[in-house]
Order: C-alpha cells, then structure tokens, then sequence
C-alpha cells in the first residue's frame, strides 16, 4: 500500500477546510457540500425551492458573492436539469432570466482562513 499517491478529495484523510456561510459554520467543505445536496435533492427539477430552503441557498450566495446587487436576494431559487442531465439550483432574475448556481464553487468561496474570515478558493 504506498500513501505517495494523490489524496481523493472526497476521503475522510482528505484536509478540513471549516467553512463559514452566514454565521453558520462547517467543519469542511464536504459537509458543508452535503447539506445542500441534501436541499437540492428535496425538490424536482422547475419547482421553486420552499420558503426555508431558499433563505438557506440566498444566504450561500450572498457568502460567497457578497457583492450581490440587492434584486438578486430578492430572486427565486428554482432546481434545474443542468450540465450532463444533473440537477442544481438556478436564480431566476425578475426578467425572467436563469442562472445556475454551482454548489461547489460556492462552498469553496466560503473556506475560512486562521483569522475565520472567509477566503476565495479558486
């Protein structure tokens, strides 16, 4: 067995990077993955996200792009069939224009550093 290998992100001996969204903390970025997986998967593609669930995504956008105009919180979130047929969440702007949103980009944009201020992780 040699351990000289690359690291599967996705192990439990991959690193812990704590993740910060909106005062609410994870211990990693894969956790922090998990719960809006978790999210995405209570609702079919073209339905709006609940009420609840849409405070949780707005307040993953809103970390991770925290120069968001004022009208995009103000958008809905809905699921879509993105990319190869999966499903992700997308804001619908109030022209009625989509855009998917990546889980994982955003997550990783809201990595904390030693002095617990999130950092861009690219």
């Amino acid at each position: 067995f040699n351990n000289n290998g690359p690291r599967d992100p996705w192990s439990s001996h991959a690193i812990q990077n704590p993740v910060r969204i909106d005062e609410k903390d994870f211990p990693s970025i894969n956790k922090a993955r998990l719960f809006y997986r978790e999210i995405l998967h209570r609702h079919q593609p073209s339905q709006p996200v609940s009420a609840s669930d849409q405070i949780e995504i707005k307040r993953l956008i809103t970390s991770a792009q925290p120069t968001l105009s004022p009208q995009t919180t103000d958008s809905e979130i809905r699921v879509i069939q993105g990319k190869y047929g999966r499903h992700c969440f997308a804001i619908q702007d109030q022209d009625r224009s989509i855009h998917a949103i990546s889980i994982m980009r955003s997550v990783k944009q809201c990595v904390v550093t030693a002095d617990r201020q999130p950092r861009a992780f690219e």
